[in-house]
């Protein structure tokens, strides 16, 4: 019986090519070195030159014309020792050049090509930056916010800047100790060519970037939680974002801050009630709303949930016309004891942080200090960071709240302005965004934001991460809504990751196999193959991510730390800095530099 053995890319009959091929390259060497042994060794010994040709040189060593002596002999095997040095030199050269790449480099030869990525190079977003209203210069200096570096292929060995453009929003999903921070946040915020806004839970990027973006603005940097150790220095009234376009309290707007402050308060993935949620939403609004137009600081709503039989909350609204408002806050008010209860205690909940002297220094109104205006600094270049700490006393609340209040003054500002958008673009750094900035609709203002020029940047570390903290079809809409979507690796989800190696696609493998019996005979046969499977994926090394761009096939990224950047002496002179001044900044390694691997180390010091 015949017996069929599939062996891919294994050909035996191009395998005993390759012997033919390598015994007769060995005996080309062999003769080619003894015809230039005879020839220098003649001419050493001031002998008449043999033959040239080698007929005539064979001929004349069979008739003991031409000898073959102790000198040749010499003669030859110094030669061939540096034929083999030669030989082995440039295996090891062929050997370190495929060494530098990384595992799964070898993909890139199957993902976009260099003309998928044409419109994500610098030329053409820096033609993208022009066309949508960027003066000439501004536009050279800033083409977009800076991606990485694709592996081109075949081989991926080859390097090209990619960019996303000023209307593009950006989703990043990588794992911890996957240089987020380094070779995505940092850099893309001193990308930004107008206002700035970062948020974080540690102040490495403060440290990073403040000198330098102090240079085109204003810093502003609110710490409650002396994350980087700052004290109030300015403060913010949160009542002032319920202030509509004709300058009296929107009841609308006091409703998008109270439903802002609940979802903040909210662990992500905790189960909801749909009656008390309402309510104490409805509840918050309503007495934000009454402090507003009773001109009281937020710290009033404290002390009026703490009391339902305080009359003061709609008196105030029916001086200021919601009388129908003040019945409602009435009618809140006036409900069966435990009712009440449960409504007014679930909404002191919300507004617990207000306890907090840490945190209501940043937002209680002081001559002393100046006032920050969302208004203004959505015209200005200055960069707001907003820190704080993960958990449970954390001032997420606030840093949601002024985020909130930051980009609807940037959208008022891009309705006034030519065209609908910013004149200079925005960018918003959200790092640990489903933690300490979890935007109640996020995932809806991705859809419009970019034709705004806002420019937000979303981090997490895991799909699952963004999606407990905006539900499953929120998440989905969110990936989906972005331009640039970029994998870091260092996640282990099985369901993302085959989502993602789905979206990879395959390629198509030649496969010969060799039939073994009485009638051997070779076929051919085309294979598909995954281009990156869930394990490789899974298994992504330090230095390597995975970017999926709108209407572009996805393509292999080496991302491009600060240190490689053009402002790495500045900010590791800031850093230095700051550990002069006795603050620490941990060394940042891969397990790549920890092996010592040969990429890693062309890339300069971590």
């Amino acid at each position: 019986p015949m017996v069929r053995r599939e062996v891919q890319v294994v050909d035996p009959a191009r395998d005993e090519a390759i012997l033919l091929a390598g015994g007769a390259g060995l005996l080309s060497a062999a003769a080619g070195i003894g015809w230039a042994a005879l020839q220098l060794a003649t001419r050493l010994q001031g002998q008449a030159a043999p033959p040239a040709a080698p007929a005539p040189l064979i001929r004349a060593l069979a008739a003991h014309r031409v000898r073959w002596d102790t000198t040749t002999t010499l003669l030859a095997l110094l030669l061939a020792a540096l034929l083999s040095t030669a030989i082995l030199a440039a295996v090891l050269t062929v050997s370190r050049s495929r060494a530098a790449g990384l595992r799964g480099d070898s993909a890139a030869r199957h993902l976009a090509s260099i003309t998928d990525l044409r419109h994500l190079r610098e030329p053409a977003r820096r033609a993208t930056a022009t066309r949508l209203g960027l003066p000439t210069d501004l536009a050279m200096r800033h083409p977009g916010l800076p991606v990485g570096d694709v592996l081109l292929p075949p081989t991926g060995k080859r390097r090209a800047a990619v960019y996303a453009s000023w209307e593009d929003m950006t989703v990043l999903v990588a794992g911890p100790r996957t240089n987020k921070t380094t070779a995505y946040a940092i850099p893309m915020l001193l990308a930004a060519p107008g206002a700035a806004l970062a948020t974080s839970n540690k102040r490495d990027v403060l440290d990073a970037t403040r000198k330098l973006r102090a240079k085109h603005g204003r810093v502003w940097v609110l710490d409650p939680q002396r994350v980087a150790d700052q004290s109030p220095a300015w403060w913010w009234d949160p009542i002032g974002f319920l202030t509509g376009r004709d300058g009296a309290p929107d009841p609308a707007r006091a409703g998008v801050l109270a439903a802002q402050l609940v979802t903040s308060a909210t662990p992500a993935g905790a189960r909801t009630d749909a009656y008390f949620d309402t309510e104490k939403t409805t509840l918050l609004s309503l007495l934000l709303l009454a402090a507003a137009c009773d001109s009281r600081p937020i710290s009033t709503v404290w002390t009026w949930i703490c009391d339902p039989g305080d009359t003061e909350p709609a008196q105030a609204l029916t001086r200021a016309g919601h009388s129908e408002h003040a019945r409602a806050l009435s009618a809140l008010a006036s409900l069966p004891d435990k009712q009440r209860d449960g409504v007014y205690g679930s909404a002191r909940a919300v507004v617990g942080f207000l306890l907090d002297p840490a945190l209501t220094g940043w937002i209680t109104p002081n001559t002393d200090r100046p006032a920050f205006s969302p208004k203004a600094f959505a015209g200005s270049k200055d960069t707001l960071y907003l820190l704080s700490r993960d958990g449970a006393g954390g001032a997420a609340p606030l840093v949601a709240a002024l985020t909130l209040a930051v980009t609807d003054a940037l959208e008022a500002h891009a309705t006034a302005s030519p065209a609908g958008r910013l004149p200079v673009p925005f960018v918003g750094v959200l790092d640990e965004a489903a933690n300490i900035c979890r935007l109640r609709d996020l995932d809806s203002l991705y859809s419009h934001y970019g034709s705004r020029g806002i420019c937000l940047v979303t981090v997490l570390q895991s799909w699952a991460q963004g999606a407990s903290a905006w539900g499953q079809h929120g998440m989905e809409k969110l990936w989906s809504a972005a331009n640039i979507r970029i994998y870091g690796g260092g996640v282990d989800d099985h369901v993302f990751l085959r989502r993602l190696s789905e979206l990879i696609g395959t390629h198509q493998r030649l496969a010969r196999s060799r039939s073994s019996g009485r009638n051997r005979h070779l076929t051919h046969s085309v294979v598909e193959r995954t281009t990156l499977s869930i394990a490789e994926l899974r298994e992504l090394p330090a230095g390597r991510a995975v970017c999926f761009a709108s209407g572009t096939p996805a393509f292999l990224l080496q991302p491009r730390p600060w240190w490689t950047g053009p402002h790495a002496e500045a900010i590791q002179a800031a850093l230095d800095d700051r550990r002069q001044a006795g603050i620490a900044h941990p060394r940042i390694t891969t397990p790549a530099e920890e092996l010592g691997h040969p990429a890693v180390r062309q890339q300069g010091p971590w």
